[in-house]
């Protein structure tokens, strides 16, 4: 064997390990821009249902010309605000890391996007830190 046949073989490797790390590359870009769109149709659906309900249990309980139903209203409308905001964020992090681990996405994501969504077990954790 001489260093040519070497040379190649290192080269060959090498470009089959870019052209790996450039599909995970744009898998992970379409994942998370796909993933990011679910989080704000998601969270507008649920701020939308939750005023919803809150309009029809105020106006149906209170008097809607009554200025306790203004301030109910006003106050209501902040807290499901931030609820919706808050409450978005925690499902579209259970639906994302539930769909990795459904779908098997973990060999096709870069691990920068597998860290933020998915929990590692030590085990893992410990693994990485010895490469």
């Amino acid at each position: 064997m001489d260093y040519q046949e070497i040379d190649e073989a290192e080269l060959e490797k090498q470009k089959k390990a870019k052209i790996e790390y450039r599909t995970k590359k744009n898998r992970s870009t379409i994942f998370m821009i796909l993933a990011s769109l679910f989080e704000i149709v998601e969270t507008l659906l649920l701020m939308l249902g939750l005023f919803l309900l809150m309009s029809l249990i105020l106006f149906k309980c209170f008097d809607p010309q009554s200025a306790t139903v203004r301030v109910l209203f006003e106050v209501f409308s902040v807290l499901i605000f931030i609820g919706s905001m808050v409450g978005g964020f925690l499902i579209y992090k259970a639906v994302v890391s539930l769909v990795i681990r459904k779908f098997n996405l973990q060999d096709k994501l870069l691990d920068d996007v597998l860290q933020h969504y998915v929990k590692q077990s030590k085990e893992d954790e410990e693994k990485k830190l010895k490469r």
